[in-house]
């Protein structure tokens, strides 16, 4: 016989795949604005004016920069709120490292910006 799980247990569980749920939306979100800056940037070019497409560009590359930091943020907020208990969870210091080379990633393509569009 099988003792039935603990309620509490199955409550945690949840808990934590919902904060790593979170996180990936978080990190979809971020990638998705990323592609998008640098698709602008590079296909647009020639039907729009230079200057709305880079600012365009360099505002989807921030906000991507900012969705992988509050990423790591808000996983490390609920994280910290259940160290004491006993659940598995993805370790912080891989969620952030993870998260500050997609910050980088970023970065780097908002400063390569002006070498994908061309100057007038």
């Amino acid at each position: 016989m099988n003792p039935e799980p603990d309620t509490n247990t199955l409550a945690l569980d949840r808990t934590v795949l919902a904060n790593e749920r979170t996180y990936a939306a978080w990190i979809r979100t971020g990638l998705a604005s990323l592609v998008t800056g640098l698709g602008i940037a590079r296909f647009l070019v020639d039907s729009m004016p230079l200057w709305s497409i880079r600012a365009i560009a360099a505002m989807l590359l921030i906000f991507s920069a900012a969705s992988f930091f509050l990423a790591a943020w808000r996983y490390e907020h609920l994280h910290v709120g259940m160290a004491h208990l006993d659940v598995r969870m993805i370790p912080v210091g891989m969620v952030k490292l993870s998260s500050l080379v997609l910050i980088a990633c970023s970065l780097i393509a908002l400063v390569g910006l002006w070498y994908i569009t061309p100057s007038l």
